[in-house]
């Protein structure tokens, strides 16, 4: 299986929108409306490319059999820059296939080798449990479970993980 990460372009906009724009995605992320409109799409894309440029933000296009799948992204840098928040969506008909362990992989590699860093957070959803399962392959280490609002004013269960150098 080969997966590969680069960065997005806006020439990979269908393809992101419709990976966004489906309910059961949505409904594990914040940051996109659902329905998610061509232009809210554009705009977000576009956003995307644009906090790129600027570093301490690394967003990349999961490529898995030279189609675009998903994104994956480092961001929220801590005050010295030793940690960042990793964050990643797959469309729905390439959930369960390990992609979105790879990308993991990838980004962990490209975190700890390129960027320096000491530590990698991330968190998911209680209700999203295969989301806890790719960070468990990729070494995270469960630390806890908080109530947070999450998707709206709804509260819910997040767990939070780490990876240390």
């Amino acid at each position: 299986m080969k997966i590969t990460l680069r960065k997005p372009k806006l020439s990979d906009l269908k393809k992101f929108r419709n990976i966004f724009n489906d309910k059961e995605v949505a409904k594990q992320l914040s940051g996109y409306p659902y329905p998610l409109s061509l232009k809210e799409a554009r705009k977000n894309l576009q956003n995307t490319i644009n906090q790129n440029k600027k570093g301490n933000y690394y967003e990349f296009a999961i490529i898995y059999n030279k189609k675009f799948v998903g994104m994956i992204v480092l961001e929220k840098p801590s005050k010295n820059k030793k940690t960042f928040t990793l964050r990643y969506a797959i469309g729905r008909k390439y959930w369960n296939k390990g992609i979105t362990t790879k990308a993991i992989k990838e980004i962990i590699k490209f975190g700890f080798t390129k960027l320096k860093l000491k530590k990698i957070v991330a968190d998911n959803d209680e209700d999203n449990p295969a989301s806890g399962k790719v960070l468990e392959k990729n070494q995270f280490k469960f630390i806890k479970k908080i109530k947070k609002k999450r998707r709206g004013n709804k509260r819910i269960n997040v767990l939070f993980w780490e990876l240390k150098k």
